[in-house]
C-alpha cells in the first residue's frame, strides 16, 4: 500500500470550512474523495443523479414515441400520463432530498 506522503495546502473561507466540517468529521478523507471523484467533464454524478437522468431520458423517449404515433394519425391514450408524471415528480423530489 502506498503511503500518503504529499500535502496540498488550500485556503478556504470560514463559511466553506463550516460546510465541509458539517459533511464529514474526516475533512482530509472527504476532500480527497471529492477531488479524486472529479472527472475531466466536471464532478462525477452521484448514483442518485445518474438514476434521475436515466429516468428522464426514458420519459423523453416515451413522449417522443407517443408524439410520433399521434402524428401518424394513430389514437394515443394519454389518460394515465398525468398520474405517471406526478409519481415521477415525487420520486425526483425524494431523490433530491437524499442528495442535499
Amino acid at each position: 500500500m502506498e503511503l500518503k506522503s504529499k500535502n496540498i495546502k488550500v485556503r478556504i473561507r470560514p463559511s466553506e470550512y463550516k460546510l465541509i466540517k458539517e459533511k464529514s468529521e474526516n475533512i482530509s478523507g472527504y476532500v480527497r474523495a471529492c477531488v479524486l471523484d472529479y472527472s475531466h467533464n466536471g464532478p462525477a454524478l452521484s448514483s442518485e443523479l445518474y438514476e434521475l437522468r436515466k429516468e428522464i431520458n426514458a420519459i423523453g423517449n416515451n413522449v417522443n414515441q407517443l408524439a410520433k404515433r399521434a402524428n401518424q394519425g394513430e389514437q394515443v391514450d394519454i389518460s394515465h400520463l398525468s398520474e405517471t408524471i406526478e409519481k415521477i415528480q415525487k420520486d425526483i423530489n425524494q431523490r433530491l432530498v437524499k442528495i442535499k
